[in-house]
């Protein structure tokens, strides 16, 4: 088994644990992977850092497993023709990106962003709208685990869920669930919408100016799912022209975010630089899918977790 990322000892403590049929390398650098891969048959990543031609030297490797959800890194098509079961991190982040989709529309709402700055400036300014999400209604593109965890929350807090999956089905604390040809219906609705959308080859550059012509002029979009699904020039174009009233970021077409890029300069963006999953007991969480999935691998009997469709990206 190699783990290809800087582990700390305890996590590599956990896994002999689970059994001492294991063999652990521990790689950080692409070279010292490279070298190890034609033995593997395990491969533990936080980061693929595997093109197709690397996943070709890797004869022996039977499975995968990734620590993040999103998997468009990854060599899918290689890795579907070498027979490799592909595993994700999928539930880990759900409770705090939840938490930011919440903390996102509550700053939107009382316009934390404006105040913010106008506390830089030593500016007081009674006059800044303040609302409230109570009653809004938040539109989820992508109702996995992380979407399902927001809805929760959301409706919690009193506003009324709308969403889109993959394979529409009722869910709990949401009130209208929508197939993929019906994501316009969300856009239409929502105060705010929120984007979980994985990358795939039919989601790239998906949300364009067709959809942001739709949102309401008082409607937020929230991006959390990954930068390239959508079409950052349609996007800034609808802040500059107020189609749509402001922005909460986390994710972008390109990163790290050029400081050119006209994002910085707009004054209804709030921008993040990918943190929204970050969390103190990441590898934590991840160990509780490592250990299930290593006890199903070693003992041939129950099912994986969070097995990645490697036809559909997801």
């Amino acid at each position: 088994m190699i783990v290809y990322f800087r582990a700390p000892e305890k996590f590599i403590t956990q896994l002999n644990d689970i059994s001492d049929k294991l063999t652990i390398v521990v790689c950080t650098k692409e070279d010292e992977l490279k070298s190890h891969l034609p033995e593997t048959v395990i491969l533990i990543t936080l980061f693929s850092g595997l093109d197709t031609k690397t996943i070709r030297l890797a004869s022996r490797l039977k499975w995968i497993q990734a620590l993040s959800t999103g998997v468009d890194f990854f060599p899918l098509d290689e890795i579907k023709r070498q027979e490799i079961i592909l595993t994700n991190g999928r539930g880990i982040h759900k409770i705090n990106i939840a938490e930011y989709a919440i903390a996102a529309m509550i700053n939107l709402a009382r316009n934390f962003h404006l105040m913010f700055t106008n506390q830089i400036r030593g500016q007081w300014d009674r006059s800044l709208p303040q609302d409230k999400i109570h009653g809004k209604i938040v539109g989820i593109l992508g109702l996995g685990s992380i979407g399902q965890e927001i809805a929760r929350k959301a409706s919690m807090l009193g506003m009324h869920v709308i969403g889109v999956k993959y394979n529409p089905h009722p869910l709990e604390g949401v009130n209208n669930v929508y197939g993929p040809t019906e994501m316009a219906e969300v856009f239409k609705q929502s105060d705010y919408v929120i984007n979980l959308l994985p990358h795939t080859p039919k989601t790239k550059g998906q949300i364009d100016k067709t959809f942001f012509a739709m949102m309401n002029k008082s409607a937020c979009f929230i991006n959390l799912g990954r930068g390239a699904t959508v079409n950052q020039d349609d996007l800034i174009n609808a802040l500059r022209t107020k189609t749509i009233r402001a922005l909460v970021s986390d994710v972008y077409e390109e990163e790290p975010l050029s400081e050119d890029n006209p994002l910085w300069k707009l004054d209804n963006v709030i921008l993040t630089p990918h943190v929204a999953g970050v969390s103190p007991v990441y590898l934590e969480r991840a160990m509780e899918i490592i250990r299930h999935n290593l006890h199903v691998y070693i003992s041939r009997s129950g099912e994986m977790m969070n097995v990645v469709d490697l036809t559909l990206g997801y």
